[in-house]
């Protein structure tokens, strides 16, 4: 990432001037008072629900269901997914939410679920089992290995099977979000990611290959107005990290998204007994927050018990509480608008 081209970086400085102005909270070492204000902003009445139209009240009537949906990869897969439209249209930021290693997406789900809670806040959620998990099963690399009384030939065949995850299947998500986002359901200009364990991982491989994408040839050179085929993940929540997975080491897309020309935030999430970490966690932290003012968009919570991953969900944590102050900040409260994802010969037609 490093040699940005300069329009590149004026682009991105333009967006990052959008954002709001709230700064320096989520602090380690923070005083019980000023927990209580922040955490009471979970609660509060969201901006959006305070317009007072009655185009607006209508529209927050509306209530849609949670939708399984089939995600086609380019490799031949077929993915399954569920889909909490939100009711603001456009307005709508996104939140993707992974699971660990062997779990799926059902973690996620439920009346009282953080999916749901975060559809009710206004976003669109999707939760997936990503191949080889939850009703993502089929012929993958692992499954064709299964067979194998081998356990070298297992391993070898879980890596690829990662690798693929990122390759492919965060890539059918991506043509999913978008699109719903030309449908004008959501703004996929505002993403984050949600990744425990394993899930971390993917996540941030994904962000960065998203943040990579070159855009379109469909402006003057040098004028920043070409339309981004990527640069739409803005957070990234990482619960209970591991530093290696099967060869995909976390500090290779961790030290280019950290740069603060994309204005990435970070929420690094551990218990503070859990046996498998051993200090992970607390060096994916460190990974990102080396630079100045890096407080002022990256987190690391330690949290009671001996949870792991989404373990940590439903356990009295605050967790939930903590990773939804964390999105309404630089996320949802993000001033960057809908726009056509489409190249502009495209739109003229």
């Amino acid at each position: 990432m490093s040699g940005l081209p300069t329009a590149w970086v004026f682009w991105v400085f333009a967006r990052g001037h959008m954002r709001t102005g709230m700064r320096g909270w989520f602090v380690r070492g923070m005083g019980c008072s000023a927990w209580i204000l922040l955490l009471a902003a979970v609660f509060a009445t969201p901006v959006w629900a305070q317009k007072a139209g009655g185009k607006d009240k209508e529209k927050d009537k509306e209530k849609f269901d949670p939708v399984v949906r089939s995600l086609e990869t380019r490799d031949g897969g077929t993915l399954k997914g569920t889909y909490f439209q939100s009711n603001r249209g456009k307005d709508a930021s996104v939140v993707v939410l992974l699971h660990m290693a062997d779990g799926n997406r059902m973690i996620w789900q439920g009346k009282e679920s953080f999916a749901a809670r975060l559809q009710n806040e206004g976003y669109a959620v999707l939760t997936l089992d990503l191949r080889g998990h939850g009703d993502s099963k089929g012929d993958g690399a692992v499954a064709a290995a299964a067979q194998s009384d081998k356990k070298t030939a297992r391993k070898a065949a879980r890596k690829i099977e990662y690798q693929q995850m990122v390759e492919f299947d965060m890539e059918a998500v991506n043509r999913f979000l978008l699109a719903e986002h030309q449908l004008e359901h959501l703004n996929m200009n505002k993403t984050a990611f949600v990744g425990p364990e394993m899930g971390a991982t993917i996540a941030s491989f994904a962000a960065l290959r998203d943040w990579q994408k070159p855009r379109y040839d469909d402006a003057p050179a040098g004028s920043g107005m070409e339309t981004p085929r990527g640069e739409n993940v803005r957070a990234l929540i990482l619960i209970s990290p591991i530093q290696n997975l099967q060869g995909l080491n976390i500090a290779a897309p961790l030290k280019p998204l950290s740069d603060p020309r994309l204005g990435v935030a970070f929420m690094v999430a551990v218990a503070q007994k859990d046996k498998e970490d051993k200090g992970q966690a607390k060096k994916t932290y460190e990974q990102i927050a080396t630079l100045p003012r890096s407080d002022e968009r990256m987190y690391y919570r330690e949290y009671p018990g001996a949870f792991r991953g989404t373990e940590l969900l439903g356990k009295k944590t605050k967790l939930e509480e903590h990773m939804l102050v964390f999105l309404n900040k630089h996320l949802r409260d993000l001033e960057i608008p809908w726009t056509d994802r489409r190249p502009a010969d495209e739109r003229e037609k």
